[in-house]
């Protein structure tokens, strides 16, 4: 057996877990709009970051820990580039900086004063929002607090919790669940009948969330190639996965093939291959099928930066030749276009694509999808490579 344990900030009752069936509403007359956006980090941990002066902003987060719990949008963690004038490609004292600030959103729309934060900084989880809490499984960070890339080796974690937000002490609980059986970021989740559901790699686990002390399962993968940053979402009893992407010795693979998993038959099915990649995207249940929105589709410009980032490295760092290749790095970077515009819808009766809009402002990546009160809303992110937004967008 496996033990489970209660790391509180605050103590909560336990609520029964609402089964994963919660859908977005996507009327012919629904629109985009926009909810406050982020508030900016308050952690001063580093004199290179600019927290506390009048100039200083939420730049946005990119793959932040986001759900619902009791009525509210609770959003955590999450890394980006917060030193003045320097992106993800240009040298400076810190790297991706990896947050472990916490943000809730009261059901009114507005932002409510905390000073929370969780015990390590974390990004690129796999989450999961449930009446227990927001369910985070994995991700990528540092112990004890924010940390930047270039300090120290980024860590990723096995871990597993419910973060959850108790409204009437407002206070942030946070509670230990059996690890995964490898430390993973980048993963998806969805929970079918009190089960999670996770992937990421060649790799798919699943656990009892009504009996959590039996620990993880290793269930037979999808029958198609090993990815990473794909995107998951469950709908009427199954668990999709979508495109995703790996890298090989030839260059960057962006996977179009999509499946859906049974867990009554216990079986992976093939399903249409989607029109292009939605790598780091988002996907959302709907009444009929599933809302995919986001995503990066451009081969051509990963298989340019590994070209030129292969180029550099073979060369003395700092010497001409190193800055000449990186420098084209950062062109590439700097005039980038943005991601995928185009929203996708699946019918799963048609086994059919198709393009349904465009969303309505710099299509995000590298974020959970959230459902809030059946809407689905779209939590900061990144916008294109090393450029992250603050806004809070909200399909109605």
């Amino acid at each position: 057996m496996v033990g489970f344990s209660r790391r509180a900030f605050a103590a909560a009752s336990l609520l029964p877990l609402v089964p994963a069936t919660a859908r977005a509403s996507t009327s012919p007359g629904a629109g985009w709009s926009r909810l406050a956006p982020l508030p900016p980090n308050p952690t001063a941990w580093h004199p290179a970051i600019p927290v506390g002066k009048p100039y200083w902003r939420q730049l946005g987060l990119a793959g932040p820990v986001a759900g619902v719990h009791a009525g509210h949008l609770i959003v955590a963690g999450g890394a980006n580039f917060p030193e003045p004038a320097k992106t993800s490609n240009r040298q400076n004292a810190l790297g991706k900086v990896y947050w472990n600030d916490v943000f809730v959103m009261a059901p009114n729309g507005s932002w409510s004063p905390t000073t929370f934060t969780l015990p390590n900084s974390l990004a690129y989880s796999a989450c999961v929002s449930t009446s227990r809490g927001v369910l985070v499984i994995g991700g990528e960070g540092f112990p004890h607090g924010a940390g930047g890339s270039a300090l120290t080796p980024v860590r990723k974690s096995a871990e597993v919790f419910y973060l959850r937000y108790d409204a009437r002490r407002r206070m942030i609980e946070q509670e230990q669940l059996p690890p995964l059986p490898r430390p993973m970021s980048y993963g998806v989740a969805g929970i079918v009948d009190d089960v999670v559901y996770v992937a990421e790699g060649a790799d798919f686990y699943s656990l009892d969330l009504a009996r959590p002390g039996d620990g993880w399962r290793t269930l037979p993968s999808w029958p198609g190639d090993p990815r990473s940053v794909a995107v998951g979402a469950v709908h009427n009893g199954r668990f999709y996965l979508l495109s995703g992407r790996a890298q090989t010795p030839e260059g960057w693979r962006f996977h179009r093939d999509a499946y859906a998993y049974s867990p009554r038959r216990k079986s992976w099915r093939r399903i249409a291959d989607l029109p292009w990649c939605v790598t780091a995207g988002l996907a959302y249940p709907t009444a009929d099928g599933l809302l995919v929105l986001g995503g990066d589709r451009d081969l051509e410009r990963w298989n340019l930066i590994q070209e030129q980032t292969a180029s550099r490295d073979r060369e003395p760092k700092n010497s001409p030749r190193w800055h000449e290749h990186n420098d084209v790095i950062t062109w590439i970077y700097d005039h980038h276009t943005g991601f995928t515009t185009e929203v996708l819808r699946y019918d799963p009766a048609r086994d059919s694509w198709r393009t349904t809009g465009h969303f309505p402002g710099p299509p995000p990546a590298t974020t959970p999808a959230v459902l809030w009160r059946e809407h689905p809303v779209v939590v900061s992110g990144e916008i294109r490579p090393g450029v992250r937004t603050p806004v809070v967008w909200k399909l109605s």
